[in-house]
Parts: C-alpha cells; sequence; structure tokens
C-alpha cells in the first residue's frame, strides 16, 4: 500500500475527480497537469475538490461528534465508529484511515491547482486560488485537531505532516501542533487577500475565511484575534440569524436559501440520495429512522436532554424526536437513570396526570416530588433505592436495547428528502458564541452574557432564563455558561469534543449509552493520550518517520 501522497487528484469533464496512481493516465487520456493548465481546467479541478468534501465529511463528523457527551449509542456494532465513539482506539480504524486519506487527497488536488495558477492572471484565478489556500487551511486544521492534542496543551506536541505541494515522492513527516497551526493561519490571511468574487455559501467566501481563522484563534487562545474575526462576519451584513420560529428547520433549508449558513458542504436533493434509498447510510441515518431510512441508533444523551428541556419554550428541543411506542399511544413515562452494577441505566415507571402532578403506582400510589423551577413550571423527581432521581416525562417510548429512542433530526431531513443533509463548516451562530467565548476569557463579562442572551432568545428562551452576572447558577462561571450555550446551540455540528478538551475539562459520559462496554471510561480526563486518534497503520507502515500517537 502506498502513502496517500501516491494518489494524486485528476480531473473529468463531468467534475468527478478520481485517485489514481501517478503512472497511470485517465481513461479520456488527459493527465492532471494537462487537465488544470487551463483557466478552464483549472475551474473543474476547485470544482472537483469541492465534491471532494462530501466524501470527507461523514466521518468528520463522526470523528468530532460521537466522542462527545451529547450522544449515547444503544448496542454494539462491527462498524468501526464504535472504536471513535468510546475511545478504544485501534491504529487500523477504517473510518479514521478514510478521514486521512479525504484530507490530503483534497490537499493534493488543492495543491495542484495553486501549482498550477498564477496569481494575479484574472479576479477568477484569483478566486480560484484563495478559495483552495481556504480548502487547504480547513484540511490541516481538521487533521490536526483529530490527531494532534489541543493547542493549549502545547505547541511542540506532534501534529499532522504539512504537505504543501502536489509531488507524489515527498512524504513529510509529522509538523508540530503549532507548526500547523502557522501554515493554517498563513494559508486563510492569503485566501482573504484574493477574494474578490461574491457566490453563495456552498463556495469559500471572505466570510467562510474570516469564520475559520476566528474559531482558529479561539482554539489558540488568542481572544483579541478571535473577536476581531467574528466581528468582521457579525458586522458584514451578510449574514443573518434564523428567527425562531424557523430554527428548528435548520437542517431542512436547502443552504443557499439559509441566511445563517456561513459555509456549507451541498448535497443535491434527489441526486446525491436516491429516492428509493434516501440516504440510509448517511450521517443522520445512526440519529433517527425517518420515513423508514436510517439505523437509528444513536440517541441524544441523557444529560444533554435534561438540559435542553430546562425551558420547554427552547425551540431547539425540536432537534430531539423522542419516538413513541405505538402500541401504547396512552401511557405516559417517567424516565430517569440509576447506576447498576458498574454501570448507568436507564429505568421508567408509568405515570398518571393529575393536574401539575404525576402519580404511580408503589406498593400504593405514590407522587412524582414537584419541585418548582423559578420559571413558571416545574420540575419532576422520584425516590429509588438508588437515591433521588430527575425524571424526564414521555409518552411510553419504543427501545432499543434498552435505551429510549431519542431521535437527533439535526443532520436529516433537508428540502423534504428523509436523511439528505449539508454539513455545516461555519454559520453565524458559532461567530455570537465565539465572540462570547472570547470575551469571558478577556474578563469582558457583560459583553460575554449579552451574547449568550442573544442566542437563548433566539432559541425562545424567556427573559427568566437569561444570563446577568448577579444570576448566574450557583457553581457556574461566565465562561461556564457560555460553554453551556456552545453545547446547545451547537450540537451535533462537530464542535463538543474540541470546546471540551481544548478548554481543559474532562469529558463526563456517566451516562447510559454503550461507550460503557468493555474497560472504557466514564470520564476522559483532558490529559488523556485517548483524546487523539491513532495516526492509520497503513500509513506509518509505508512511511518513514511518521512517528504513532501514544498508547
Amino acid at each position: 500500500m502506498k502513502p496517500i501522497y501516491k494518489y494524486l487528484m485528476g480531473t473529468a469533464l463531468s467534475l468527478s475527480f478520481w485517485a489514481c496512481d501517478i503512472e497511470r493516465t485517465p481513461y479520456d487520456g488527459l493527465t492532471p497537469d494537462k487537465v488544470i493548465s487551463t483557466p478552464d481546467g483549472i475551474n473543474l479541478a476547485v470544482a472537483g475538490n469541492y465534491s471532494l468534501l462530501k466524501a470527507w465529511s461523514e466521518n468528520w463528523h463522526r470523528i468530532f461528534e460521537y466522542p462527545g457527551d451529547n450522544v449515547a449509542l444503544s448496542g454494539t456494532t462491527t462498524d468501526n465508529l464504535f472504536f471513535i465513539y468510546n475511545y478504544r482506539r485501534i491504529p487500523n480504524n477504517s473510518r479514521v484511515d478514510a478521514f486521512w486519506r479525504s484530507s490530503y487527497r483534497i490537499i493534493v488536488g488543492v495543491n495542484q491547482v495553486l501549482g498550477a495558477t498564477k496569481e494575479g492572471t484574472s479576479a477568477d484565478m484569483d478566486q480560484q486560488l484563495g478559495e483552495s489556500y481556504y480548502l487547504r487551511g480547513l484540511m490541516h486544521f481538521q487533521m490536526v485537531c483529530a490527531f494532534g492534542k489541543p493547542y493549549a496543551q502545547g505547541r511542540d506536541n506532534p501534529g499532522v505532516p504539512l504537505k504543501l505541494d502536489a509531488d507524489a515522492l515527498n512524504y513529510p513527516t509529522r509538523s508540530k501542533v503549532g507548526e500547523v497551526y502557522d501554515q493554517v493561519e498563513k494559508d486563510l490571511l492569503k485566501a482573504e487577500s484574493l477574494m474578490k468574487v461574491e457566490k453563495t455559501n456552498v463556495y469559500v467566501s471572505k466570510g467562510a475565511i474570516w469564520a475559520l481563522l476566528s474559531r482558529l484563534y479561539l482554539y489558540k487562545e488568542d481572544n483579541a484575534k478571535a473577536l476581531e474575526y467574528a466581528n468582521k462576519v457579525i458586522n458584514s451584513g451578510k449574514y443573518s440569524l434564523l428567527n425562531t420560529e424557523q430554527l428548528p428547520d435548520y437542517p431542512k433549508f436547502a443552504p443557499e436559501n439559509n441566511s445563517e449558513t456561513i459555509f456549507a458542504i451541498k448535497y443535491v436533493l434527489n441526486t446525491d440520495y436516491a429516492n428509493s434509498d434516501n440516504g440510509y447510510s448517511t450521517v443522520g441515518s445512526m440519529y433517527a429512522t425517518i420515513n423508514g431510512s436510517g439505523w437509528g441508533e444513536l440517541y441524544a444523551s441523557r444529560p444533554y436532554l435534561e438540559l435542553i428541556r430546562k425551558f420547554p419554550e427552547d425551540v431547539r428541543n425540536k432537534f430531539i424526536s423522542p419516538l413513541a411506542d405505538s402500541d401504547f399511544p396512552d401511557v405516559t413515562w417517567a424516565v430517569y437513570t440509576v447506576l447498576s452494577k458498574g454501570s448507568y441505566q436507564y429505568k421508567e415507571t408509568e405515570v398518571t396526570k393529575q393536574g401539575d402532578d404525576y402519580v404511580y403506582q408503589d406498593n400504593g400510589t405514590k407522587m412524582l416530588e414537584k419541585v418548582s423551577n423559578g420559571r413558571g413550571g416545574f420540575d419532576y423527581f422520584i425516590n429509588t433505592t438508588d437515591g433521588r432521581k430527575t425524571v424526564l416525562i414521555d409518552k411510553k417510548m419504543a427501545v432499543r436495547g434498552g435505551y429510549p429512542k431519542y431521535f437527533i433530526l439535526k443532520c436529516s431531513g433537508q428540502e423534504g428528502q428523509a436523511q439528505l443533509w449539508s454539513p455545516v463548516i461555519s454559520r453565524l451562530a458559532e461567530m455570537y458564541l465565539n465572540r462570547a467565548e472570547a470575551n469571558a476569557k478577556l474578563g469582558k463579562n457583560t459583553d460575554a452574557l449579552a451574547d449568550v442572551n442573544l442566542i437563548r432568545k433566539r432559541a425562545g428562551i424567556p427573559a427568566s432564563g437569561w444570563f446577568t452576572e448577579a444570576t448566574l447558577p450557583a457553581g457556574m462561571s461566565v465562561l461556564d455558561v457560555v460553554l453551556q450555550e456552545r453545547r446547545l446551540e451547537l450540537a451535533y455540528e462537530g464542535h463538543r469534543k474540541m470546546d471540551v478538551f481544548r478548554n481543559k475539562l474532562p469529558m463526563d459520559r456517566r451516562y447510559p449509552g454503550t461507550h460503557q462496554t468493555g474497560t472504557a471510561d466514564d470520564v476522559i480526563d483532558w490529559k488523556s493520550n485517548v483524546i487523539v486518534e491513532f495516526l492509520p497503520e497503513s500509513q506509518t507502515l509505508v512511511q518513514p518517520g511518521l512517528v504513532q500517537n501514544p498508547n
């Protein structure tokens, strides 16, 4: 097996790209250097690099979302996604290998464009260069986040190979984390200087570049710069938050019709997934079964459910769909969790509503404990042999392996097709939350909370749920509140793992799910080696000097 750099990207008139040995000539007789020797060829090459983002995005999502604390897998699986989910890393993980290969295929394809295009030839060619520099920056950035420790843990930790040319015989070894960040910053600033053409949000724009720079600087803890670039996006006037009523339909919009999306990877209705299939094996299919399409095996986690349900008015609740058991439409459950024999398990008790109260049978009729939540509603608790437990009230639910099916709808339903979804790389809400986090770390608490409250107000949370420094929840700092809001707003968009570990926090997964299978830890320490993936064994075995991550 050859290292990934051995594979160069050619282009066909259909705009589809393929990986081929450098010695082979594609079927149309045109080698890549000949295809991209003209402006039309360069345009095709850039379009082809965009097309490669589709295959890349599915494993990108899994690598950054599945290890978080917003998801709970309901069973074991032979799919290698299981080892991403439960931090039981294996060096031959096919999904991690595919992510590595997809990333470097895009990088090499981009480098071919950069090598064949002269700056200053025309505004269109400069635009293609700018888009290409962004794509190279995005790939290296996501790679270093997957395979290198967060920047805040040290610039000198091993990162990933920086591939800055299209030479098939040049196999760079791992650069340091700081060196990769520096190169990403350089690429993005170069991209910014070249952009002159306005396109839709399924293409790279200055806004997309600014958004990624804001995230890059936030991860570097250069908070002043993170603020600067978040403000550039916010103040550009090009983007606007969806209103409260529209927010639950975020994934249903075609990206070009979504005013909040800054950059998304476009999937096409009835083209990327046939009507007969509806995207059965997509990202969304793991989260929900819709119109008979999808596995529906990875659910919203218990702590996420408790957090999002603090305010029933929060329209983000609609991203979670509890699947009721159709055989028992009139039965209501109080669902809670217990720790039994070392693992967390769901339990449920049938309850009957009496006014604002709920009663259940346990050696006679008993009443759930009802406590005013100070927001015009109540929280409910049940006393068990394992102690006092918070309950969630739902219709009797369908279960899989003992896990209630809390389907996640944030990655499905675009334009009415069951599992169609265009992954969002950047959107405006993130910019407000980047600004909030940066301000919190700079001690500008009032400004930080203003942005948090803006997001909470948009979500439909009443004023009683907005924050001031005087009304912070007990034991929480302004930064804690910001990170909690990032968790709520950006859930299932690939942010949570990095938000936890780059802030040197533990990943607390003390809740039901098959991440507890075997010897996996329920709490992952931010200093642990398992927070980064092993480099693919297929690469370390054949590439001299490519040093593996430690156990």
